[in-house]
């Protein structure tokens, strides 16, 4: 079981630093939500709850921005200015 919980934290890491080299920045959003959400399961599993609040706010962020873009994308704004 600990290698299970050792190869989940891994898989979150990989996410992480992998969503950083995406070129769009929902992309970018998306793929660092999935890996904040492996991260915050290992950090659950291994009891770690500073590692567990700063991913659960993270995502949260990452939801939040990936909101606010729909919500402009559909009312015609451009987010580049």
């Amino acid at each position: 079981m600990e290698i299970f919980i050792e190869i989940l934290g891994y898989c979150g890491t990989a996410l992480v630093i992998i969503s950083m080299l995406m070129t769009s920045i929902t992309k970018l959003r998306i793929v660092n939500m999935c890996g904040g959400v492996v991260t915050l399961v290992y950090c659950f599993m291994i009891n770690s709850m500073p590692m567990m609040l700063m991913n659960a706010i993270l995502i949260a962020t990452n939801f939040v921005q990936l909101i606010r873009a729909h919500r402009a994308k559909l009312r015609g704004e451009d987010k580049t200015k």
